[in-house]
């Protein structure tokens, strides 16, 4: 294991091996914030990964919505309805944990704990459609989205200012 420094926020981590001619970063939200270029303005250009990273947002938004509006038409009495709505919300969520995924391993968050996370998330995805409910989905969901952007957080702090 190499001792290495992330290229966006600065954190030391170690890694297995080291491309001189790659950045390294931290994590897959340090990867994501350094794709999304920020002018001294603040404001920064509409490109691929910010435009992926909203569609990943969007989509687990509307699955919480999905399940949301399932649960008030079951209260409702309109079960059938209701059922259909839950499938459409676990379907999200395996699209959402598969995007995820994709992007998480795409940005080269590699390291064990970043796949160990993305599986636990997984699993809790799985679980959720296997006993069809919703909320295990989402939780896992959550839970990737919000580890695999960590590092967005950590460059803002730093940012001085003024």
């Amino acid at each position: 294991m190499t001792g290495v420094i992330c290229t966006h926020c600065g954190l030391p981590f170690r890694v297995a091996r080291v491309r001189p001619d790659k950045p390294v970063y931290c994590c897959s939200g340090c990867a994501l914030a350094a794709r999304v270029p920020v002018d001294a303005e603040g404001q920064f250009p509409v490109n691929g990964a910010l435009v992926t990273a909203l569609g990943v947002g969007f989509a687990a938004f509307n699955q919480l919505l999905v399940w949301l509006l399932a649960l008030l038409l079951a209260r409702e009495g309109q079960v059938q309805t209701a059922a259909t709505l839950t499938l459409a919300s676990l379907a999200m969520g395996i699209v959402v944990c598969g995007a995820v995924a994709a992007l998480q391993i795409g940005v080269g968050a590699r390291r064990v704990l970043d796949l160990a996370v993305l599986g636990a998330g997984a699993g809790a995805v799985v679980l959720g459609v296997i006993v069809r409910e919703p909320c295990l989905a989402l939780a896992g969901n959550i839970g990737v989205i919000v580890w695999s952007v960590r590092g967005v957080r950590r460059q803002v702090q730093r940012m001085p200012q003024g």
